[in-house]
């Protein structure tokens, strides 16, 4: 089985992946299940009705955005024998804890590099994903075969549709966490499902649209990126949207706002993890010294920056802290968006060898 978190291969229609997806990860889904439930009252002080009621608000704001991912959610629910509102829950898990919660351990370094300033001529796109330890079990990569749709290589929480990936054409995304003073939880089609319809995009033109015109209620960020060398980081607050273009042939971010059109709203995330300060600094004085020589092995050493451990870009738990708030480098990944291949490691890099897989 490639890839160091289990591969799942699915294909067909929407609810026919959905179904083989959530057969294949039933132990998985369930545990996860399991996990945010427990969490959500530990830190958020929800019961299970509550949480399973937000997520079920979402089912129509997804059917109307996405009928067909829509479909696949079902499809998993049936496959994995869970209740529908459950795999919605997993789906909406980040409105869920970043509209009650305003400090978590959701590092999340990401970068792209364009032809210009990559050594092969390729764009190449990449993130820690920081997270609770908690879930590095629960997470699978998935290799899906649509009809009528772009081939995609993702790696997500079992029971997500959609998180960091690339497609056949070339298209990839990475996703951050942000929070601001104006979230709420509101019924609104869930960042994790946005992801995925710009991953199901045969360009980034569509992709982009895709996350542009979803409603939303709080704030994120992705960086979009297409293999010839186009990358947009899309910093997304309830109220607006800074476009950040790459510089010098790259872009990076981390989770506190830094666009021109934050102003309107105050950082919530910033005060609590300062860290993103400097692994933003950091990153981006390494893609400076790289600039024209960067590969997937120079980036590869550049998320295994530990300036700052444990709160590095290499991110490690801090003992100290409360387990529920504990963070660590669960999966790095950096795609070759040209090769349509993703390199990954199970926990921090500097522990684990990447992985590469390819889509067929």
């Amino acid at each position: 089985m490639p890839g160091p978190f289990p591969y799942v291969v699915l294909s067909g229609s929407p609810r026919e992946c959905g179904v083989q997806y959530g057969k294949a990860s039933k132990r998985q889904i369930r545990a996860n299940v399991d996990y945010y439930l427990g969490l959500w009252g530990r830190i958020c002080g929800m019961t299970k009705k509550e949480a399973l009621g937000k997520a079920a608000s979402t089912a129509d704001p997804i059917r109307r955005y996405d009928a067909g991912i829509y479909e696949e959610i079902e499809g998993i629910a049936e496959g994995s024998g869970c209740r529908l509102d459950e795999i919605l829950a997993l789906n909406t898990r980040y409105e869920l804890l970043f509209s009650q919660v305003r400090v978590a351990p959701d590092g999340c370094t990401a970068l792209a590099a364009l032809p210009d300033a990559t050594v092969n001529g390729h764009t190449i796109l990449a993130q820690n994903w920081d997270y609770r330890p908690g879930m590095k079990e629960g997470c699978v990569t998935l290799e899906i075969h649509q009809e009528g749709k772009p081939g995609v290589l993702l790696h997500t929480e079992a029971g997500a549709v959609g998180h960091k990936g690339v497609n056949s054409k070339g298209v990839g995304i990475v996703l951050n966490a942000l929070v601001s003073d104006r979230d709420s939880f509101e019924p609104c089609p869930p960042i994790l499902v946005q992801c995925r319809k710009a991953l199901n995009s045969a360009g980034i033109n569509q992709a982009l649209m895709a996350v542009l015109t979803a409603r939303r209620s709080v704030s994120s960020n992705v960086i979009v990126a297409q293999a010839g060398g186009v990358a947009v980081d899309l910093e997304m607050t309830p109220l607006d949207t800074s476009i950040i273009t790459p510089s010098n042939g790259f872009v990076a971010h981390t989770n506190h706002l830094i666009g021109a059109r934050s102003l309107t709203v105050r950082d919530r995330f910033v005060s609590q993890i300062p860290n993103t300060i400097y692994r933003l600094t950091r990153t981006q004085d390494s893609l400076r010294r790289w600039e024209g020589r960067i590969s997937v092995e120079g980036v590869k050493e550049m998320l295994r920056d530990h300036f700052g451990r444990p709160y590095s870009v290499c991110t490690h738990p801090d003992e100290s802290m409360e387990e529920d708030m504990r963070g660590e480098t669960l999966a790095s990944v950096i795609m070759d968006l040209d090769e349509r291949s993703l390199h990954i490691t199970k926990g921090p890099p500097c522990l684990s060898d990447y992985e590469k897989l390819t889509l067929a």
